[in-house]
């Protein structure tokens, strides 16, 4: 019911209609539907994915659904009824799911819409037509599987990851202030922090487009970005459940 309940409203649907038409404008703008039949797959998506201006403000459409639910509850007192039904573990456990998804796909679907359209108007990216650009990048591997689709579904779990880690921050800030617009602020602002201080391979920006240098070693690949991403959800996810026990317990 709450996975549900995170999904089936105004708040979820905004966001993602809201990106879609963003990174639609960037493909109209580029003239990329002119270029149906004559550019690769690949090359296309580099237009709605780094040229849209969504990156610098990727961080707070996750956050918009589901991620100030707790403080919502906490301030009308609904959480009492929720608790007598649920107990304070299913709750916590719930809850972090639905904002994760809701999270996640608020990020995933636009891509996911944008990424179908671009596979059926793109040429299929082959050994012969592949940007210069993806054969310097950790998808070089990749690019030609599928005419660029294999490059495209894993983006799609990078941006459904990424998603999910913004708007399990935005829970924990939750239950750290009860205020919900600090839930909301407060990630993007670390966000973009984080985006300008930190490297490469840790970059949030790197977390959703996976855009990283080629490399042998498994610091900077696909896998490592995977990987780092479920580890900070489970980080997330664990201080999470702490802090809604705790804001319950000592109110």
């Amino acid at each position: 019911m709450d996975i549900k309940k995170s999904l089936y409203h105004l708040f979820f649907l905004f966001p993602v209609i809201i990106i879609f038409a963003v990174l639609l404008r960037c493909m109209y703008i580029n003239d990329l539907f002119d270029l149906a039949g004559v550019m690769d797959r690949l090359t296309m998506i580099t237009y709605p994915s780094a040229l849209s201006g969504f990156t610098p403000f990727a961080a707070i459409f996750p956050l918009i659904p589901y991620a100030t639910s707790f403080v919502d509850d906490l301030q009308s007192g609904y959480i009492r009824s929720i608790l007598m039904r649920t107990g304070i573990k299913k709750y916590s456990r719930m809850r972090m799911m639905s904002v994760a998804l809701s999270g996640g796909l608020t990020i995933f679907l636009p891509f996911f819409m944008i990424f179908a359209i671009i596979t059926i108007i793109g040429v299929p990216t082959t050994a012969d037509n592949v940007s210069e650009v993806f054969l310097n990048l950790i998808w070089s591997p990749y690019v030609t599987v599928g005419g660029g689709i294999l490059v495209m579904a894993a983006k799609l779990v990078l941006a459904f990851l990424f998603g999910a880690v913004w708007a399990l921050f935005g829970l924990l800030m939750s239950t750290i202030v009860s205020n919900r617009y600090v839930t909301i602020i407060a990630p993007f602002v670390i966000y973009q922090a984080l985006w300008i201080l930190m490297p490469p391979q840790v970059n949030p920006l790197i977390f959703l487009r996976g855009d990283l240098g080629a490399t042998d070693s498994f610091i900077g690949s696909y896998w490592f970005v995977v990987l780092l991403q479920c580890t900070i959800i489970a980080l997330l996810s664990a201080a999470t459940a702490y802090g809604i026990k705790r804001k319950v317990i000592n109110g």
